[in-house]
């Protein structure tokens, strides 16, 4: 089994760093005769963690890692998640946008942004609207109203599909 690693920092953001901030082998440390690589519970960033970063630099044992074997695939993982939710608001936008020119096209030249808001032009019920970008001047409904916040994005999602 491989015993060389990639430990790739990871951000508050979630988003990892491109390139392997430390890149180890096992074999190199003198706990390497103490493991047993094969079992099925073996976890290199364990290891990784409990036995290699207290020997790094201070500033290591702040950071947050991802760590993978090396003849693994190693795109990122929390990245694929950030990624889908890029997509899923880019549909809802384009979706919101479509009823925007639809039912408010006087606002067509407008600064504009889509919200869900609640305010007293949506008596104080949850509303998508369109408001004005620097000022959040209220401009028109774009969907009824709701009672929470999670139904008028259940709405949205549903009305998507």
């Amino acid at each position: 089994m491989e015993t060389k690693y990639n430990a790739y920092r990871v951000y508050s953001t979630g988003r990892r760093v491109k390139k392997p901030t430390i890149v180890f082998d096992l074999k190199e440390y003198e706990f390497f005769d103490d493991l047993d690589i094969n079992s099925d519970d073996f976890d290199g960033e364990k290891i990784f963690l409990d036995k290699i970063v207290p020997t790094l630099d201070k500033k290591f044992s702040r950071y947050k890692f991802e760590v993978i074997r090396k003849d693994l695939p190693q795109e990122p993982k929390i990245d694929k998640s950030i990624e889908e939710e890029k997509r899923k608001q880019k549909q809802r936008n384009l979706f919101l946008g479509k009823i925007a020119a639809r039912k408010l096209s006087n606002f067509a030249s407008e600064a504009s942004t889509i919200s869900l808001c609640m305010r007293p032009e949506t008596e104080w019920k949850w509303q998508w609207c369109l408001t004005q970008s620097s000022t959040n001047k209220f401009f028109g409904h774009l969907s009824s109203s709701f009672d929470t916040r999670t139904e008028a994005e259940e709405w949205l999602e549903n009305s998507i599909n």
